[in-house]
């Protein structure tokens, strides 16, 4: 597998010989708001802290986290984003292999091989219901036969899904992981579900997100939820991230990461981000309005198989084969548009691409360029 990932807008920009900020970034699935503009504004006093230590503890960051989350402070570690958080998680001892979701985030595998994991991988099948709308199956029963066959036998294994799943957006169904974890629980195996860009799914306050899983830790003392901070809220540059674990991991995992993995600014925007109310509301309807816009826009493109996002990224397949993605991507870097080639996922190859969603002129520009494109 060849490893990468979107939002290397540095690289592009060298490549087009234009400036960063003049790059129209679809390959990162970050708010299309940027950041909150008011925790920045405090976050720019803060500057001269950067001569002190941060606080160990991230004291008033966890405080944040429990109330808008409704997740207990002993549940939580917070770390330098979530691939800090993935990487952690496997070095805990005991495991002797990893499966991970195909497509899927490559740091699963990365964060794996980097502890002596040997790992396998477990292929989303493309589908498409009665109404016309595709989308990727979950393996739920091949998953659930093999955590059948390890119960009684020396191996452990951690098993990684993403909740919405990247690069499709797949969503889990709480009761086929409701028996998965228990299975692999009997198995003395490890579930962790990546929830790294759940905040984008739905309307509902973050703290009453249906869709999350994240309450399964206090039944299943063998899950554990990765949060990003990153995405929701805009601050890849700063990186913080958080994960939810029962009890009996959460002191373990906690030794894992470096005393002061979250510095003082990524702290501060993270602490006061979260209880932008204006700022998260606004960003769920903006994602909630444009992914139907580009849904639909894009679907009438007979050249595209676009896949029905739940989240705020799309994945699409070029489906005539005059066409590839690379002769898209020089096409929109002539108009500065970065898109994110999925030709090293594990399951997809030349003709799968990725885009965010961002806001109504952008998306607007990028509908009119790939009705060019395909025209």
């Amino acid at each position: 597998m060849k490893y990468g990932h979107g939002g290397n807008v540095f690289k592009f920009a060298q490549l087009h010989q234009i400036a960063v900020e003049d790059v129209i970034d679809y390959s990162a699935n970050i708010n299309p708001l940027g950041p909150s503009e008011s925790s920045m504004g405090v976050v720019a006093e803060m500057l001269p802290m950067v001569s002190h230590y941060p606080d160990p503890n991230q004291t008033e960051l966890l405080d944040a986290i429990e109330r808008v989350y409704k997740m207990p402070k002993e549940h939580i570690v917070a770390g330098n984003g979530a691939a800090e958080l993935l990487y952690a998680i496997c070095r805990l001892p005991g495991y002797t292999g990893c499966f991970v979701p195909a497509p899927g985030f490559s740091e699963y595998r990365l964060a794996a091989e980097t502890a002596n994991i040997p790992v396998r991988d477990t292929f989303y099948m493309p589908r498409e219901s009665a109404e016309g709308d595709h989308y990727f199956e979950v393996p739920y029963l091949a998953l659930q036969t093999f955590a059948a066959k390890l119960k009684g036998q020396d191996g452990r294994i951690i098993c990684f899904l993403g909740n919405p799943n990247n690069p499709d957006g797949t969503l889990l169904e709480r009761e086929h992981v409701r028996v998965l974890a228990g299975m692999l629980r009997d198995a003395n195996s490890l579930l962790v579900i990546d929830e790294s860009f759940i905040d984008f799914v739905g309307t509902e306050p973050l703290g009453d997100n249906p869709h999350s899983l994240r309450d399964l830790i206090f039944e299943f003392d063998n899950v554990i939820v990765v949060h990003s901070l990153t995405k929701f809220y805009a601050v890849p540059g700063l990186r913080v991230g958080v994960l939810f674990a029962p009890k009996i991991l959460q002191p373990k995992l906690k030794e894992l990461i470096p005393t002061w993995s979250v510095n003082t600014l990524a702290q501060a925007y993270a602490t006061l981000s979260v209880d932008d109310t204006e700022y998260v509301e606004k960003t769920k309807a903006v994602v909630c309005d444009e992914k139907s816009y580009m849904y639909t826009a894009l679907s009438a493109i007979p050249a595209l198989t676009v896949y029905k996002p739940s989240v705020n990224f799309m994945l699409l397949k070029i489906n005539t084969p005059n066409k590839t993605v690379e002769q898209l991507q020089e096409y929109l870097g002539d108009s500065n548009i970065f898109i994110r080639s999925c030709a090293n996922y594990e399951g997809l190859d030349e003709q799968w691409f990725r885009v965010a969603i961002k806001t109504r002129e952008s998306n607007e520009i990028l509908v009119k360029k790939l009705q060019l494109f395909f025209s």
